[in-house]
């Protein structure tokens, strides 16, 4: 069963034509888009956090602008992110080996979407140099990096977190002295 709070930002998503036969359920609104800065089709749930607050608290221009933010990203904004999140990856990797020597700006490919509020979480697979992880990056409101992780593909786990703040916690990891 979904709430009123969920029905209604189905129902603006659906007017807003952003995502291609949008659903709800389980608390997100979801379905596929376009990144046309990223040249690609991206799954994309939207997490309007009913479980942290009233229905009548969801703020459905919040989201819809977030959605159209992040799907409207211009082209350079979009390299930059991808620039940033290779440059990390590199510095983390070292001279560990990867499964073929490419640019990893090259093999960075857009997966999936997890819009909220004041946050966006993107997913990236790099299916040449790291085919059994997944690269997850956090986005500020303005679309800045907040946080960079790689995570094995076989140790991915369905976590649940009762904040936006703990979910945004636990991928930034620990905090460092």
């Amino acid at each position: 069963m979904t709430s009123s709070a969920l029905e209604a930002l189905l129902a603006r998503v659906t007017d807003s034509a952003l995502l291609d036969d949008p659903t709800a359920e389980n608390g997100l609104v979801y379905g596929r888009a376009n990144i046309d800065a990223a040249g690609t089709v991206v799954n994309v749930n939207i997490d309007p956090e009913l479980e942290d607050r009233d229905d009548e608290d969801v703020d459905h221009d919040e989201l819809i602008a977030a959605l159209s933010r992040i799907l409207g990203i211009a082209e350079s904004r979009w390299r930059a992110i991808v620039d940033e999140v290779a440059s990390d990856i590199e510095d983390a990797v070292g001279d560990e080996p990867v499964a073929e020597q490419i640019d990893i700006r090259d093999d960075l490919e857009a997966a999936s979407v997890v819009v909220f509020a004041d946050a966006v979480l993107l997913a990236f697979d790099a299916p040449k140099q790291f085919p059994d992880s997944r690269i997850l990056v956090q986005l500020d409101e303005d679309l800045e990096i907040d946080g960079v992780e790689m995570r094995d593909r076989d140790d991915i786990e369905t976590v649940e977190f009762d904040t936006l703040d703990e979910l945004l916690d636990h991928i930034s990891g620990p905090e460092e002295d």
